[in-house]
């Protein structure tokens, strides 16, 4: 795939991702390419999360959530993800990676809060 190509497929997943998440997070939006090598992720306005998008052949899982993590530590946000279009997809019926010990932490925070309202 070419230079060209390849931009436009990273653009629709983008442009899906953006989708997805504004019904939640209404201010989510693509950053573009306006912080070159200081990249915070891919979409904006999803406060406390730096979202990477990627829409790819391949996914190198371990690269795609450890580069999120980078740009989450960047942006200051506590939280980082990797929405991940599958082929034939749109990115409502794709995947969402993070790394295990931030899910872990998400479930024990979710769970105290689930238990907080049971009791």
């Amino acid at each position: 795939m070419n230079g060209r190509a390849s931009k436009s497929k990273g653009y629709r997943g983008e442009v899906e991702a953006v989708e997805v998440l504004t019904p939640v997070f209404p201010d989510a939006e693509r950053y573009g390419n306006v912080n070159g090598s200081n990249d915070l992720g891919d979409i904006k306005g999803v406060p406390g999360w730096a979202v990477q998008v990627k829409n790819v052949a391949t996914a190198s899982l371990g690269a795609f959530v450890k580069d999120a993590r980078t740009q989450a530590d960047r942006l200051g946000a506590r939280y980082a993800g990797v929405m991940l279009k599958l082929k034939g997809k749109h990115m409502r019926d794709s995947v969402f990676v993070m790394s295990n010990a931030q899910a872990v932490a998400i479930m024990k925070r979710l769970d105290e809060c689930t238990c907080e309202r049971r009791d």
